[in-house]
């Protein structure tokens, strides 16, 4: 075998080799897409008047960047001193809402930025790929 044959087998393979683990990696992410989309739904059912709120938020221009949310009692807010605009939900709106932010929090869509203070709120914020889960659910 000459040398060109050689060269040639090993361009040939190299080739070969790169194009299989291209269409493997492809494979992976899009089913972590498919996955992460698919429990996304069941929250989205599971939890509707919240996760509706949040869209209807994420769909709001003067929100565009607003990441940052607060979770408080409805009386609290007007004794606080937040940044306007901010983003706030309340307990006596939603049912379970610290359990239902716990789900979130544990599929990585929220997290938890500070732990209830003095003031007993709590300051969360959203995940990029759960802005963007939001803003492209169809209802």
């Amino acid at each position: 075998m000459d040398i060109i044959n050689m060269v040639f087998s090993f361009l040939i393979g190299t080739a070969v080799g790169v194009i299989i683990a291209h269409s493997w990696r492809a494979h992976v992410v899009s089913q972590a897409v498919t996955k992460i989309k698919n429990i996304f739904d069941r929250l989205w059912h599971q939890h509707p008047k919240l996760l509706q709120e949040m869209k209807q938020d994420m769909d709001n221009p003067d929100y565009k960047f607003q990441r940052e949310f607060y979770i408080l009692n409805k009386k609290q807010r007007l004794n606080l001193n937040l940044p306007k605009p901010c983003l706030a939900y309340f307990k006596e709106e939603h049912d379970g809402l610290q359990d239902q932010l716990k789900t979130l929090e544990d599929y990585g869509f929220v997290s938890k930025v500070t732990e209830s203070n003095k003031n007993n709120f709590t300051k969360y914020q959203f995940s990029e790929k759960f802005v963007e889960l939001l803003r492209n659910k169809q209802t």
